[in-house]
């Protein structure tokens, strides 16, 4: 019955496209910190994606502790003066 359906959708160019997150991005404020100390971080921040943006912002904004929170951001200097993104790894391309 589904599979029925979904063909006669398909034929009727019915289709669902996925909303796009139009968010500003947050920048946290350890990272923002960061940035006074480090001007070449901030410029190689700024040449980065929205999507890197916003993965880079939540991963140090989900941190519950203040000590996670910087951990993280030692870890993502490099990746960021990189240019690349937090997850590029796992992804195809």
């Amino acid at each position: 019955k589904y599979a029925l359906e979904a063909i006669e959708n398909a034929k009727a160019g019915k289709e669902i496209k996925p909303k796009r997150n139009t968010n500003p991005v947050i920048t946290p404020k350890e990272l923002t910190e960061a940035f006074s100390i480090n001007k070449s971080l901030h410029s190689a921040y700024q040449q980065l994606t929205l999507s890197k943006k916003r993965e880079y912002s939540e991963y140090i904004a989900t941190a519950k502790r203040d000590t996670t929170k910087l951990a993280r951001l030692q870890k993502i200097i490099p990746l960021i003066l990189e240019g690349k993104g937090l997850n590029d790894k796992y992804k195809k391309g």
